[in-house]
């Protein structure tokens, strides 16, 4: 994959959310920020990645984000 691989903490942490399937509307109302801002997260982690689409966000993070269930 192209890119810059580096994701700040922010994009770290927010990667973990859309690994466990949560929509950036249910992620801005976790970690308190916009849905505008959680938005250009995701762009921003896709970028550095190099993915080019919802779903390959979606199945990147729930592979590689450590995700945790919630219990």
């Amino acid at each position: 994959m192209a890119g810059n691989k580096e994701l700040t903490p922010r994009e770290s942490e927010l990667l973990v959310f859309i690994g466990q399937g949560k929509t950036s509307k249910q992620v801005a109302q976790t970690v308190h920020l916009s849905v505008f801002t959680v938005n250009n997260h995701r762009k921003h982690i896709c970028r550095k990645l190099g993915l080019h689409s919802t779903a390959e966000l979606v199945a990147y993070a729930a592979r590689n984000s450590g995700a945790q269930t919630e219990s």
